[in-house]
């Protein structure tokens, strides 16, 4: 797939190892490690190019009622097991060119910005889920929502599209891996946060969060699969279309958030940093 502009993951601008961007990170001791995409999904390919990508995409994966209620939101979700296929490493590497010098030493480099792929790097714990932002801060946004009763409109002021991703430990091994959309809103307001032992200890700025439970997409993933969502086509004034809407200004492009699992601690030493968590 080719790609157009940016993307809008909040993060830094870390750079990404030389060759195929699907290279694990060192292991990490005390949590689970993922890579998160954001990959720009051209308007010119809605059909053909898009749908070969789905053919390798493992939707089937995902509870057939989470289905129904992400497509009445007008998004679309699944995981994608193995290797990685072609037009999935295409669509997180469009320059597969720059993969040809990839140093022995190490060596990292930026992939540039026009691939319209953004790459962050992070550290989830149980209990303790990473917040990734979807989109910047929209001024007023009018969605409409669905569940089993109906379409609704509601608007929002000052909204902004936030991924949750979070992990926990499967009681045979392996771990259940999770992505939940939330919208936050409203005016910023100081509130006081409570530590782990329930002492107020600082003031920070916070504001509403409107959380969807009942599209938290999530499955059991090993090591090196993905989860993919993006929208429907046709969903702009739908819960999707505000969360995969491309960034910049080419008018009807989308695009996908990819999560990878890419390392995970000792099985022991990850169960016993579950035993106090909270639920989330």
């Amino acid at each position: 797939m080719s790609a157009g502009c940016t993307t809008l993951l909040s993060v830094s601008d870390k750079p990404l190892p030389v060759g195929s961007p699907l290279r694990s990170a060192d292991r990490s001791a005390d949590g689970v490690r993922f890579e998160v995409y954001w990959a720009t999904l051209p308007p010119d390919a809605e059909e053909d190019q898009q749908e070969s990508l789905w053919r390798f995409v493992q939707e089937e994966r995902l509870d057939d009622g989470l289905r129904a209620r992400l497509q009445r939101n007008g998004l679309r979700a699944g995981v994608v097991g193995g290797v990685p296929p072609t037009e999935i490493m295409r669509l997180l590497n469009p320059r597969p060119s720059e993969a040809d010098d990839d140093a022995a030493d190490g060596t990292v480099t930026r992939l540039s910005a026009p691939t319209g792929v953004k790459k962050q790097e992070m550290t989830v714990r149980p209990g303790e889920p990473a917040q990734v932002n979807a989109s910047d801060v929209t001024p007023s946004a009018t969605l409409l929502l669905a569940d089993e009763h109906g379409p609704w409109g509601e608007t929002f002021t000052q909204v902004q599209g936030v991924y949750r991703v979070g992990v926990e430990p499967q009681p045979g091994g392996g771990h259940h891996v999770s992505i939940a959309p939330e919208l936050h809103h409203g005016e910023s307001r100081m509130r006081w946060i409570a530590d782990g032992a329930g002492a107020i200890t600082r003031p920070k700025a916070t504001r509403e969060e409107r959380a969807f439970p009942d599209l938290r997409i999530e499955a059991p993933l090993v090591v090196g699969e993905m989860m993919i969502v993006t929208s429907l086509p046709g969903s702009d004034s739908r819960l999707g279309g505000f969360f995969h809407k491309a960034d910049g200004e080419v008018s009807g492009s989308r695009k996908a958030i990819v999560v990878r699992l890419v390392q995970t601690p000792p099985e022991a030493d990850f169960a016993g940093k579950t035993a106090d968590r909270p639920d989330f």
